[in-house]
């Protein structure tokens, strides 16, 4: 290599990783990247994303990511859209009221009100904006809920509250401060503990794992889902849908959590959950909070594959999945992104436009506030055949893309 040549993001990362004295699979399992994923980003068949230098960098000594991307580039490891509610989330989360009163609102009230806010997260085009308004007085009213009723109420109100934490977790997941994320999974967690609840247990442990999964820290992840696990599968037989939506639920959550990993035995637990579903639940159930269902569970298929590093398995899973059959915008949006991620992985720039256009479509907050899907966006306007790199500046603009 001549003094004129610089390394690629790739190379600096395969440098970076062999100074470090780890193996791609070690380096994988800490950052919760699967091993495949690694190796394509060191030998160039994968481009580095944001998202992925940023899972890297703390693993290998880096604080400035110009040390992955070259010397031109300085980017903030906590850099990332933010949506203009997070302040009145942030206020609500850490009012601590010292003292209250007056009368709480019932538990039916408050069920029926997290119920609302859920199914808004999953129709609407704009959850986050929706959420964000919703957020704040459902925090206080659940808090008080659980600080002034007594007994089964009280249980009642902290797992609902423990629901509105799990929602504040999806909402600042990807543009919040991370200290907030973490604090709602405390309170998650927290609030179903003292519920005494083992649906809300389980529940609050998969939320844990989301993140632990997104810090690299898979194996504590696992962890909690299979003790999880263990809460929920004596009952399924006698506890009706909501004990095999939660059993469906984290054995999904443990499948993708291992092809993250690399881990090809994340088949046998996508397997596990698809069986649930199609024994346990009903022709066309479809799961309050997290949308259970057997479309969820082909696009957990999905995700599994290209989490794999195998396009060509996600393409042909993706191919019997209408995305119609989805049954949360949300979540639509999201499979789009999965899919153009696919795309991505074969270097597929047309198509990868192609389905972040739908994706933003479907969910334009999914696209805005997606570190992946922006990182794609982004890397389009600069590397995109000439034909279509004026429809990539055309949406990088829709979705406040700013790294251009």
């Amino acid at each position: 290599m001549t003094s004129q040549q610089q390394p690629t993001p790739g190379q600096r990362v395969e440098r970076l990783r062999r100074a470090a004295g780890l193996s791609r699979e070690r380096l994988a399992g800490m950052s919760g990247l699967s091993p495949t994923t690694v190796k394509f980003i060191e030998n160039g068949r994968r481009s580095l994303t944001l998202r992925a230098a940023q899972q890297l960098a703390p693993h290998l000594g880096v604080r400035d990511l110009g040390d992955l991307f070259g010397p031109s580039v300085a980017l903030s490891l906590d850099g990332r859209a933010s949506h203009p509610a997070v302040h009145d989330v942030r206020r609500a989360l850490t009012a601590w009221h010292i003292t209250v009163d007056g009368e709480p609102e019932s538990t039916d009230y408050l069920r029926g009100a997290v119920d609302s806010a859920w199914q808004t997260w999953h129709t609407s085009r704009h959850q986050r904006t929706a959420a964000g308004d919703i957020l704040p007085g459902l925090l206080d009213a659940t808090q008080r809920a659980a600080r002034l009723h007594t007994g089964d109420d009280r249980r009642a109100s902290l797992a609902l509250l423990a629901q509105v934490y799990h929602l504040a977790q999806a909402y600042l997941a990807w543009h919040g401060d991370r200290e907030l994320v973490w604090l709602t999974v405390d309170r998650g967690m927290t609030a179903a503990l003292d519920a005494d609840d083992p649906l809300a247990i389980a529940q609050a442990s998969w939320y844990v794992a989301h993140l632990l999964r997104s810090v690299g820290r898979a194996d504590e992840a696992l962890e909690r889902l299979r003790e999880a696990r263990g809460l929920i599968e004596p009952r399924v037989a006698d506890g009706g849908t909501e004990w095999a939506e939660m059993l469906a639920d984290l054995h999904l959550c443990v499948a993708l959590t291992r092809a993250r990993s690399g881990d090809q035995g994340a088949w046998s637990d996508w397997d596990a959950a698809r069986t649930v579903v199609d024994r346990a639940l009903p022709d066309g159930f479809v799961g309050l909070r997290t949308r259970v269902s057997r479309p969820l569970v082909k696009v957990y298929a999905v995700m599994c594959a290209v989490d794999l590093g195998d396009p060509d398995e996600a393409q042909r899973r993706a191919h019997a999945l209408d995305p119609a059959s989805i049954p949360s915008t949300e979540r639509r949006g999201r499979h789009y992104v999965e899919l153009a991620r696919s795309a991505d992985l074969e270097g597929a720039r047309e198509a990868t436009l192609h389905l972040l256009a739908r994706a933003e479509a479907t969910s334009p907050e999914t696209v805005r506030y997606s570190p992946v899907a922006q990182d794609m966006v982004t890397r389009l306007c600069r590397e995109a055949p000439a034909a279509i790199r004026a429809e990539a500046v055309d949406l990088a603009r829709r979705i406040g893309a700013t790294d251009l």
